[in-house]
C-alpha cells in the first residue's frame, strides 16, 4: 500500500517532468475537502489536446489510485 507521503514525492517528480519531455502534468490539490485532480496531456499542453483525467478522494483507495495513475505515466 501506498502512502500519502509516496504519492506526494511521485507528484513532484511527475511536475519536474514538465520541462524535460513532451508530456504535461496539472496537479490540483484540495486540503481542505481531501481530494486531488490529476491531468495528463501525452503531446503537452493545448486546448484540443488529448489528456487523461483522475478525480479522487484522498481516502486509501484514493491514495492508490492516484499513485499508480502517475507512476504508470511517468517518462523513465
Amino acid at each position: 500500500m501506498k502512502t500519502l507521503a509516496q504519492l506526494f514525492k511521485l507528484v513532484g517528480e511527475a511536475v519536474e517532468q514538465n520541462h524535460a519531455h513532451t508530456g504535461t502534468w496539472f496537479v490540483d490539490f484540495s486540503g481542505h475537502v481531501n481530494k486531488i485532480s490529476i491531468r495528463y496531456y501525452f503531446t503537452g499542453w493545448g486546448l484540443d489536446v488529448p489528456h487523461e483525467e483522475l478525480n479522487q478522494e484522498l481516502n486509501e483507495e484514493g491514495i492508490q489510485s492516484a499513485y499508480w495513475f502517475i507512476k504508470t505515466r511517468l517518462n523513465k
